[in-house]
């Protein structure tokens, strides 16, 4: 991967080692090539991602970062290389993947427990398992009080933890977001942040973060991956060596938290 910043990044510490790498990898991509027509969206896409590892995918908008996510969820083909999940090629979607959007795809005729047990309901699970599976997920997303609730009765970020439930409901090992909080404020964006961090780090699924906000990717992930754009393409990958459990007060007054978002704002260009 070739780099455009003329820093450098901040060095590992002794005892701050990011998650546990086992050696599975669960999605990769190998010279990887998107067109659409003459609009050349992906080239050469190159990168792995690792059992129970939170990846960040951080790009400005329109350098394809949405596109290479749907092409891991099996949602868009691709021209040329290769996509896999455990090993197998990408063909479609599949039912250890969960993807969660931008906007949420709530039916609003249903409530809060009907939208988040659909996929259960679609994958035929007995009764009694979906009605637990439903009851945690609601649990875990503090949305038990609004389970007879409608979309149209929730706030914005409520909603989407209520999208997150849908992907949830089906335990997939793999969580695919596509700038999930993109849509909210910063004050919700911050608090749903906290709640994502919280959720894997006690299921310790595998996740790959669409985002294009610095501080969110730095906050969440193990690693980053940068894209630049015309075309789409992976520039930098970036380590964070930021322990874990991470809090949002003490994490982000860390110094190397700072440095870790000067950093990759230089790789982006939009500090200098």
């Amino acid at each position: 991967m070739v780099s455009t910043a003329t820093a450098e990044a901040p060095q590992s510490g002794k005892g701050l080692s990011p998650a546990a790498e086992p050696a599975v990898n669960h999605i990769e991509a190998h010279g990887l090539n998107k067109t659409f027509g003459s609009f050349k969206a992906l080239e050469d896409i190159d990168f792995a991602i690792r059992n129970q590892e939170f990846v960040s995918v951080l790009g400005p908008s329109g350098c394809g970062k949405s596109t290479l996510l749907r092409i891991v969820a099996g949602l868009i083909p691709y021209e040329s290389g290769s996509a896999t999940i455990k090993g197998e090629m990408v063909r479609a979607p599949r039912p250890d993947v969960g993807v969660v959007f931008q906007t949420n795809n709530m039916l609003p005729w249903l409530t809060v427990r009907r939208n988040v047990e659909l996929g259960a309901r679609i994958r035929n699970m007995p009764a009694d398992a979906r009605d637990a599976a439903v009851d945690k997920i609601l649990d875990v997303l503090s949305l038990t009080k609004f389970a007879d609730a409608h979309p149209h009765q929730l706030s914005g970020g409520m909603r989407q933890r209520a999208s997150i439930g849908q992907a949830l409901v089906l335990d997939p090992q793999i969580l695919l977001m596509d700038e999930p909080f993109g849509a909210l404020d910063a004050l919700t964006r911050d608090k749903l942040n906290v709640e994502l961090l919280r959720i894997w780090q006690e299921s310790r699924k595998t996740v790959m973060l669409i985002t294009h906000s610095i501080a969110e990717a730095v906050f969440l992930s193990d690693r980053v991956l940068v894209m630049a754009d015309r075309p789409g393409k992976i520039v930098e990958e970036v380590t964070i060596d930021l322990p874990r459990p991470r809090n949002a007060a003490t994490t982000r007054a860390m110094p190397k938290f700072g440095e870790y978002v000067a950093y990759l704002g230089k790789v982006m260009g939009v500090a200098s």
